[in-house]
């Protein structure tokens, strides 16, 4: 897969990544989402839900504990299509290390992979955000939107 820096302007697809376990985070990522929309973007989500059971009231694609393998491999269709759409941009959007996502982020099809910086992670991602320790989604969020728009 050939890589390359796509910025915010000329992006179409967008996917976004991110733990959907914890509704606080879930709530800031579709407020994301609906920022990106509102750029005309088509946004494609993708929701880790850290149970076994499915979720009651998630209103978008999501996979579950029963969809990880014991070395955390996600598995399913919605994770395999989700790796193989070419999208123009991929956003990881979580803070915690989560080694399904990251799967799936380092598997991804998707021109340009933006997540959390993390010297040991250079493989999930083309271009990483430094918090500097700080565990802040929002922060990241608005950090990834900043400099996605400025490349």
């Amino acid at each position: 897969m050939e890589r390359k820096v796509v910025n915010l302007r000329n992006a179409r697809e967008i996917g976004l990544l991110f733990d959907a376990s914890d509704t606080d985070v879930t709530a800031q990522v579709n407020l994301f989402a609906e920022s990106l929309r509102k750029e005309r973007k088509k946004i494609f989500m993708l929701g880790y839900y850290n149970f076994p059971k499915p979720a009651i009231n998630l209103h978008f694609p999501y996979f579950n504990r029963k969809n990880v393998t014991w070395y955390y491999e996600p598995n399913g269709l919605l994770v395999e299509e989700f790796i193989a759409r070419k999208f123009d941009i991929l956003i990881s959007a979580h803070i915690e290390e989560n080694l399904p996502l990251e799967y799936i982020s380092t598997m991804s099809q998707s021109t340009f992979r933006v997540g959390q910086y993390d010297k040991n992670k250079t493989y999930a991602y083309d271009f990483m955000i430094d918090l500097k320790g700080e565990k802040d989604l929002r922060k990241l969020m608005d950090q990834v939107k900043y400099y996605i728009e400025m490349v």
